[in-house]
């Protein structure tokens, strides 16, 4: 699947983790140069029904180096899509578990840039959640679409046991779910996410356990 959370499920996932805008109304992928003069084809780009951009990254590094250059390039990403579309950009940037702080604003004076939200996974409480979606689902045998957003984000959450117990917890929630279509569709989304917010042990955990789903 050639997907995200946020092109499956749009506002749905926002609001899963309080964040308000107003309605994703066109996926709007677009080329820009980094600064280095590569072509970069921003995928996590949308058009609002208020002809406004919503632009979302993701980061899974806490090195302080990395979590600095992403701020770089969120400046630079941001001016190039400003160009392109001439439109005002609301930025948010997912934060994988190992990152517990990060700068989202900075003053240069002359020039200003501040993200408009960040979902923290390492501020989620994995365990808790676990429970509740647990108990939704063996009363209903379905969740609602802020539900599942938040389903397929688990496995990336803060717990306090491995990330492979979290993962195989996560997919024995999905598979309670009635329709099969969405139980598949919670473990491909689990995996490509996993690619963009995991990095070292904790990636090789979370496939391993998606690979046995």
């Amino acid at each position: 699947m050639n997907s995200s959370v946020v092109r499956v499920f749009g506002n749905q996932f926002l609001n899963a983790f309080g964040i308000q805008l107003p309605t994703i109304v066109e996926h709007i992928p677009t080329e820009i140069l980094t600064i280095s003069g590569e072509k970069l084809i921003i995928q996590e780009l949308f058009r609002l029904e208020d002809d406004t951009l919503l632009h979302i990254e993701y980061q899974s590094s806490a090195s302080p180096d990395d979590l600095d250059q992403l701020f770089v390039d969120l400046m630079w990403y941001d001016l190039k899509i400003g160009e392109k579309h001439g439109k005002l950009i609301n930025t948010i940037v997912v934060l994988g578990s190992a990152i517990n702080k990060a700068e989202l604003s900075r003053d240069l004076g002359a020039i200003k840039y501040k993200v408009t939200e960040a979902v923290w996974l390492s501020k989620q409480n994995g365990d808790q959640l676990t429970e509740e979606l647990t108990k939704k689902v063996e009363q209903k045998g379905e969740l609602t679409d802020e539900e599942l957003s938040k389903l397929i984000m688990l496995p990336f959450m803060q717990t306090n046991i491995s990330r492979f117990q979290r993962t195989v917890q996560s997919i024995q929630i999905a598979n309670q779910l009635v329709d099969k279509g969405k139980r598949d569709m919670v473990t491909k989304l689990m995996k490509t996410m996993a690619k963009k917010i995991l990095t070292g042990d904790d990636f090789e955990q979370v496939v391993q356990a998606l690979a046995k789903a």
